[in-house]
């Protein structure tokens, strides 16, 4: 229901309360004449026995919730107005429901009618700051349950994560990794994004990841794949751009750099500076502020195009510095098929990167990877490195050594 009107608000809808609502709740209803009132105690059953899907209309960014109550909760309605033998129109609600949309507990208040709609509603507000330079982020994949599948390898990985082989359309899960990101002192994550009608159907989840982190600080970049596979001309970029731009970037925890909208940029063995053109020519009008994958041993450092930042990604080299723009710091490189590992992973030469990264106070910090399990470059918790906190020990080292 919640995904249904996510597409919806982005065709130009933008729905109070969801017909499955106002069916169900008016066929509970008991019979009456018009207008049709209610019992307090049957108010509060309709509120128990319902999904409340709602826009968040009062805000800017037009929140959806999927919104569910216990009886203890349901206990916060209260009638309004003048009964009529018992009964009244209107009941108000100012509490505690769960959000099934982000499997999190929030602060809500709506007038609940005996038509069974939801009027002025409110939900919490969004947190709109911004990180600011140093930008501390981990790269991030959306694509299981895909991804635990290669071939007739299951699970495709050498590692247990502890949430299990998850699926990242559960609300749960990247719940639990936002706040595992958080407690690394990470600012961001950058999402692996494979196009509008890519696979996996990265695009179809972000909007879920937006939502989990809209009330905290954390923020999302996207992370333009199909770059690395290909060279899209400057006008599918651009209609990319502008998709972002449209449908994510006014999103709260869209990450942003001086209000400009933050895109990375994938690249492949191929590249040179006619990528760095296409990408300039596409932003043109648009504004967002892109990281390029650098190229060649320096070859980049010297097109005429220059993007804003430029970054690399390697999870097989320790550590590395892109002067100026970034380092980027790796646990290890254990790929599901590999003989050996191209990047064993050692705890104590982990915590002196994540040093090396803090003192040489490049903008740009990178963690490469939060979750890429196939490849066995992940600082997400596995039964391999667990914790007494929860984390898992390179969690616990970034916790620790990022201030």
């Amino acid at each position: 229901m919640a995904r249904c009107r996510a597409v919806r608000r982005r065709e130009g809808c933008s729905s109070v309360t969801s017909a499955f609502v106002l069916t169900v709740a008016s066929l509970l209803a008991p019979p009456t004449t018009a207008p049709p009132a209610w019992t307090l105690v049957h108010a509060r059953t309709v509120l128990v026995t319902n999904d409340f899907g709602v826009t968040d209309a009062s805000q800017p960014d037009n929140p959806d919730y999927d919104l569910v109550f216990t009886r203890g909760q349901a206990v916060a309605l209260h009638a309004v107005g003048s009964a009529r033998k018992g009964r009244w129109r209107q009941f108000a609600y100012d509490g505690i429901a769960h959000d099934e949309v982000t499997d999190t507990d929030v602060n809500v208040r709506f007038v609940l009618t005996a038509l069974g709609r939801l009027l002025r509603f409110r939900g919490p507000p969004p947190d709109t700051t911004q990180p600011s330079f140093p930008i501390r982020a981990t790269f991030y994949y959306a694509w299981y349950p895909e991804a635990w599948t290669r071939g007739s390898i299951y699970p495709y990985t050498l590692f247990h994560p502890s949430l299990d082989f998850y699926s990242a359309d559960d609300a749960a899960v990247i719940r639990e990794q936002v706040d595992a990101m958080r407690y690394a002192h990470l600012n961001a994550a950058i999402y692996s994004w494979w196009g509008v009608n890519g696979y996996p159907p990265t695009d179809e989840r972000f909007w879920r990841y937006l939502a989990v982190s809209r009330a905290t600080p954390f923020r999302w970049a996207i992370y333009y794949e199909p770059e690395g596979y290909g060279n899209p001309d400057p006008k599918q970029i651009r209609s990319d751009l502008e998709y972002i731009r449209d449908v994510y970037a006014s999103q709260p925890a869209y990450l942003k750099v001086d209000g400009r909208f933050v895109v990375y940029v994938y690249g492949g063995a191929g590249d040179s500076c006619a990528m760095a053109d296409r990408w300039r020519e596409a932003n043109l009008g648009i504004g967002a502020y892109i990281v390029l994958k650098a190229f060649g041993f320096d070859a980049y450092l010297h097109c005429a195009a220059k993007p804003d930042a430029w970054h690399l990604y390697s999870p097989t080299l320790p550590e590395f510095a892109l002067p100026p723009s970034a380092f980027m710091i790796s646990p290890g490189f254990d790929e599901t098929r590999a003989a050996t590992p191209a990047l064993s992973r050692d705890l104590g030469r982990w915590k002196q990167d994540i040093a090396d990264m803090v003192g040489y106070a490049a903008p740009w910090q990178l963690v490469l990877t939060f979750n890429e399990w196939p490849e066995g470059s992940s600082v997400e918790s596995a039964s391999e490195w667990q914790t007494p906190s929860g984390y898992g020990a390179y969690l616990d080292a970034l916790h620790d050594g990022i201030p």
